[in-house]
């Protein structure tokens, strides 16, 4: 009898190797493969054990009734909760009109007028204000950064992109060889926001930094376009600049100390000319052992950034399956 995490291993294995060559290995179906993938993306690896009549799924189609629920909204913005319950039901879906009034609320669509918005894709303004950063909790707010490492031997021009949970320290980083907003875009949705669902973060602030080299080649447009992409994957926030000294001065002492980690770890690699799609690889294994593992000091007591945000907010850690995986992009 398999245990979870032989069943774990297995479907890393199929998505590195292949299904049917892995399945043949192993001695499995390729249905039996995909049922254990379904139920790992249902429940995390806690699926994975042997089912029981019992057992009580976590969080099993949330991410997909969010999903349901913001299509019918494009769809039918001047619906309220109940006619949205029905047509949910028609579709499929028990959930509550309660449910579904709280799952507007959180995303800011509990009035008509901010639902026709969301259906009609406006924008919220760019804001310069302050946000009081004491008040936050974990997942609430974003850093956004770009830093030139260098242009090297046999590597050419390297940029590390980073989103950085303020609270928890959770970092989603990508390296890309040209300053380019279309680079945050892919991080954004390739990476970030992805994450953000699996640990239900309840995001509320996405901010960047006015002053750099990183913001000056980035039109309104590119703003508006980030806002898309997040309202899109149901989240509703804010996108702000922060100001030099407008902030507290451990943000940037964040953004200082991560970025030198993670340019340490590559140094050597960068010496030996890795090729660029390897640094690429070597990074991601970094900051995915950094999320995972790295302990800090969260008020007195300590975690790695992972653990911390699934401590303080009591959600459960179900990261999907590619997190734990190298993928070139």
């Amino acid at each position: 009898m398999m245990d979870k995490d032989h069943k774990f291993r297995i479907l890393m294995e199929g998505q590195k190797k292949g299904v049917s060559a892995t399945c043949e290995k192993h001695g499995i179906s390729r249905t039996l493969y995909y049922r254990w993938l379904n139920r790992y993306k249902s429940y995390g690896i806690e699926g994975l054990k042997k089912q029981k009549r019992n057992f009580t799924p976590v969080n099993k189609t949330k991410p997909e009734i969010l999903s349901a629920i913001l299509s019918l909204v494009k769809k039918h913005p001047s619906y309220g909760p109940r006619e949205l319950c029905y047509l949910l039901g028609d579709i499929g879906y028990q959930i509550s009109e309660s449910a579904v009034y709280n799952t507007l609320r959180s995303h800011g669509l509990s009035t008509k007028q901010e639902r026709l918005r969301f259906a009609k894709g406006k924008k919220k303004a760019l804001l310069k204000n302050d946000i009081s950063f004491k008040d936050l909790a974990s997942g609430e707010c974003w850093l956004a950064w770009a830093t030139y490492y260098g242009d090297f031997k046999g590597i050419g021009p390297v940029y590390e992109y980073t989103i950085f949970d303020y609270k928890s320290k959770i970092a989603c980083t990508r390296l890309y060889s040209t300053l380019a907003s279309d680079n945050f875009k892919n991080l954004l949705e390739a990476l970030a926001l992805p994450v953000a669902q699996s640990l239900n973060m309840e995001l509320k602030f996405l901010c960047f930094f006015e002053e750099g080299k990183d913001m000056e080649n980035f039109s309104e447009s590119f703003f508006t376009d980030i806002f898309t992409i997040i309202r899109n994957q149901g989240f509703a926030l804010d996108i702000h600049l922060l100001k030099q000294g407008a902030y507290v001065p451990e943000i940037q002492q964040f953004r200082k100390d991560y970025t030198n980690r993670c340019l340490s770890f590559l140094m050597p690699y960068i010496k030996r000319e890795t090729s660029f799609n390897g640094l690429k690889i070597f990074l991601q294994e970094y900051v995915r052992d950094y999320n995972l593992h790295h302990k800090q000091t969260y008020q007195e007591k300590d975690y790695s950034p992972v653990a911390y945000h699934v401590h303080t907010t009591d959600s459960k850690m179900i990261l999907p399956l590619w997190a734990y995986m190298d993928r070139l992009y």
